[in-house]
């Protein structure tokens, strides 16, 4: 197995743990509403929350691009 192989398998690994992790706190903060019949509905997210973490999450990624360039 190659380097690059390597890489991507480990980023996909912890990619996929932080986003469990991520939706397991959301389900634990977020109040679960049952509808008439029975169904779990979640509260809509906020644009302006969305917008928030997207920035938060593209910021580390541009980090995460920085650990990358020698130099610095």
């Amino acid at each position: 197995m190659n380097l690059r192989t390597k890489v991507l398998l480990f980023g996909g690994i912890v990619g996929a743990l932080l986003g469990v992790g991520a939706a397991y706190l959301y389900l634990r903060e977020a109040t679960v509403d049952v509808t008439e019949e029975g169904a779990e509905k979640l509260p809509a997210v906020q644009p302006g929350d969305a917008l928030k973490v997207s920035l938060g999450v593209l910021t580390a990624i541009r980090g995460i691009v920085g650990l990358g360039r020698s130099g610095l």
